[in-house]
């Protein structure tokens, strides 16, 4: 009878040992920039590319990678430095926000860091303001 009385004041947890529970997977990427914010379904992203940036001039600087995700709506082309690191979450749709930070802090070893966020939407008419329609409009 003690031991249920000790076993009692213990705190629970929902599960112990070999089941381990993770967060819910996003449903959305969202990318952020300095003037919107895109989201794309995860599931639809149906491929990448990870290359060498091209670089024009004689930027030494600029970010020597570059990342592109196709989307059946848009191109979403991400630019900047160790990007081969976002890969693994990629595909197994643990990223949920990305933006893009143009000046430099302070790098971490184990990040990637995007300083340029491009989306080419296959439909241009949908950057431009005078496409969007309202309820109501008819």
């Amino acid at each position: 009878m003690n031991s249920e009385k000790s076993h009692r004041n213990k705190p629970k947890h929902q599960f112990a040992g070999c089941i381990e529970l993770t967060p819910p997977l996003p449903e959305y990427i969202e990318f952020i920039d300095a003037h919107r914010s895109w989201g794309f379904p995860i599931v639809h992203l149906k491929q990448f590319v990870l290359q060498a940036r091209p670089q024009e001039g004689n930027q030494k600087t600029a970010p020597p990678d570059q990342l592109i995700l196709v989307y059946p709506t848009a191109l979403v082309v991400l630019m900047g430095w160790r990007l081969e690191l976002m890969i693994g979450p990629l595909i197994c749709g643990r990223v949920a926000r990305v933006h893009a930070e143009k000046h430099l802090g302070p790098l971490m070893i184990e990040e990637a860091w995007v300083s340029e966020i491009e989306v080419l939407p296959h439909d241009p008419a949908v950057l431009r303001p005078e496409t969007r329609r309202t309820v109501n409009s008819k």
